[in-house]
């Protein structure tokens, strides 16, 4: 038996990680959830920050409607991401709140698309990343469009965190020489 193409190793950690998020309950996700938000609100990275984005969770995900309330109440200039129809390229929408989102591409949660409230990925201070997979040196394993990864290359001068739950952690993940790396993990 040959050794799995990068693609073919991607698709297996995916597969295997998606079992393992069915076995997480509702109520452990949103405990470990409020935990890592919590956290994430005392990092000395988003204290400093002026200008943040933000995914906005699928239900296999760490929580971040709290997180993003609680940034706007601080002043900080919030930002989600836009998938665009066909999937290869972010925008960042900026937000005034959680009640305008609505369920979009791929069923992600974001904001209407208006002109005006477009940002430029390199004003950004803080960029909080979703990932099916993380290991402990920052790699990052996506949903597999990349779309994350070309909107990180724009924003390279943003400090970039990963969220985690525990199960999501591995030895390593499959990487490409595309595939960006976050600065840190923060795990709950």
């Amino acid at each position: 038996m040959g050794t799995l193409s990068l693609e073919d190793e991607k698709a297996r950690l995916r597969k295997e990680l998606r079992k393992k998020s069915e076995l997480l309950s509702s109520e452990e996700r949103n405990r470990r959830s409020q935990a890592l938000i919590g956290r994430l609100l005392k990092h000395p990275r988003f204290l400093k920050a002026r200008t943040l984005l933000t995914y906005v969770a699928l239900e296999s995900e760490v929580e971040t409607r709290p997180f993003v309330e609680e940034a706007l109440k601080q002043g900080k200039r919030v930002f989600v991401p836009l998938v665009e129809r066909g999937g290869d390229r972010i925008q960042m929408m900026e937000i005034s709140g959680t009640g305008e989102l609505k369920s979009g591409t791929y069923g992600v949660w974001e904001p209407p698309f208006e002109l005006h409230r477009i940002g430029d990925p390199l004003e950004l201070d803080l960029v909080i990343v979703p990932g099916v997979s993380f290991d402990r040196e920052g790699g990052r394993l996506g949903r597999g469009k990349g779309s994350f990864d070309r909107f990180l290359q724009e924003a390279h001068n943003a400090y970039r965190i990963g969220l985690a739950f525990e199960y999501q952690i591995v030895d390593r993940v499959p990487r490409a020489e595309r595939d960006r790396v976050m600065n840190e993990v923060l795990i709950g």
